[in-house]
C-alpha cells in the first residue's frame, strides 16, 4: 500500500501545525477493473485539434507521440490531458491569432 507523508512549510504565518499522520491509500478496485477499457481508450480515442487553417502545420511526430503520452499519463493515474495533447491543440490556436495574457 502507498503511504503519504505530509510536510508543513513555515511561511511565517501564525497558525497551528498540522499533525503528521500517515494516510493509507486504499486500492481502487474500479481502476483495476477498468484497465483494459482505459488502455483501449488511450489507443483509439480521437485526437482533438483546434479547427483552423493552421492545423496541418502540426509536426507528424507530435501527433504520433500523443498515444504514448496518453499511456504514460494513464500509468501515472492522471485524469487530465497530457502535455503533448495540449501542445497539439494549442499550436494551431496560437498561429491563428495572438493569445491574450490572461
Amino acid at each position: 500500500m502507498n503511504t503519504i507523508k505530509t510536510v508543513q512549510l513555515d511561511f511565517g504565518f501564525e497558525c497551528e501545525p498540522i499533525q503528521a499522520k500517515e494516510k493509507i491509500l486504499k486500492p481502487n478496485k474500479k481502476r483495476d477493473n477498468d484497465f483494459v477499457f482505459n488502455f483501449m481508450d488511450c489507443l483509439t480515442s480521437p485526437i482533438i485539434l483546434y479547427k483552423s487553417a493552421w492545423q496541418d502545420i502540426i509536426p507528424k511526430d507530435i501527433l504520433k507521440n500523443i498515444k504514448l503520452s496518453r499511456l504514460l499519463c494513464s500509468i501515472q493515474q492522471e485524469e487530465m490531458a497530457s502535455l503533448t495533447e495540449a501542445l497539439a491543440y494549442m499550436m494551431p490556436r496560437t498561429y491563428e491569432a495572438p493569445m491574450p495574457t490572461e
